[in-house]
């Protein structure tokens, strides 16, 4: 009731609406935002239970984000306006969408410095320049290391920003978000929880691919068998024939 009430007065404010037209806002702006929630949280918990499976499409999505904001920056910077500047914007999106989806491991370099500095951010704060600073560094290490370790890093990476996105999500739709801890507590329950399947289906996708080599080396090894095997029975064939 509150919020329809908070709502209310917003539509009120912006628009000067009456009363049946003000209480019709608030009603379509609650959906929206509704509908909102429930997309990110269905986003949020894919993911957090098939990030690594999905890894080029997330790095598609940040590109995609990434390409906006520079569309943005670069027509701000040149003063452009109108078609053109959703033509730059657009191209922006494009590019940097189909560059980070080939070069994914950039995109998980640029997924672990982002919530690196987020969470670096909510801790300690921006106002330090020294801890600024330091929040940069680390998260520029931890994005090179998750680069190296691509699968294992792209399984936590993902984890943890889909189960934050998840919890945080569900919170504000069953309306606890009086209580933020509230919303931690799910965020870090499904993120341990995004982990741990993640983890299990990561394995099974390496054992299997470990055994297809294996049936490789020794198929390879078989018939490098067979051929020396011939090459000794000619090789006796001449030695008769001597």
């Amino acid at each position: 009731m509150n919020n329809l009430q908070n709502i209310t007065e917003t539509a009120e404010l912006i628009g000067g609406a009456d009363g049946p037209t003000a209480i019709f806002l608030a009603g379509s702006l609650g959906k929206l935002n509704t509908g909102i929630i429930i997309a990110t949280i269905v986003i949020g918990l894919l993911f957090c239970f098939l990030g690594h499976k999905l890894i080029r499409v997330i790095s598609a999505l940040l590109g995609v984000s990434l390409g906006i904001v520079a569309g943005f920056v670069i027509s701000s910077i040149t003063g452009v306006e109108g078609m053109t500047r959703i033509i730059i914007i657009f191209g922006c999106a494009v590019v940097l969408a189909a560059l980070l989806f080939f070069l994914y491991r950039v995109g998980i370099f640029l997924m672990t410095f982002t919530v690196t500095l987020s969470v670096a951010a909510a801790v300690l704060g921006t106002g330090e320049k020294t801890y600024v600073m330091a929040a940069l560094g680390v998260a520029a290490v931890l994005g090179i290391v998750a680069m190296i370790f691509a699968g294992p890093s792209a399984v936590i990476i993902t984890a943890l920003s889909g189960g934050m996105s998840a919890g945080m999500g569900i919170a504000s739709l069953a309306g606890l978000t009086e209580n933020p801890f509230i919303g931690i507590g799910f965020a870090c329950g499904f993120a341990v929880a995004g982990m741990a399947v993640q983890f299990i289906l990561y394995t099974k996708k390496a054992g299997k691919k470990e055994k297809t080599g294996g049936k490789k080396v020794k198929k390879k090894d078989s018939m490098e068998s067979e051929v020396e095997k011939a090459r000794m029975l000619l090789d006796d064939d001449e030695d008769a024939e001597d």
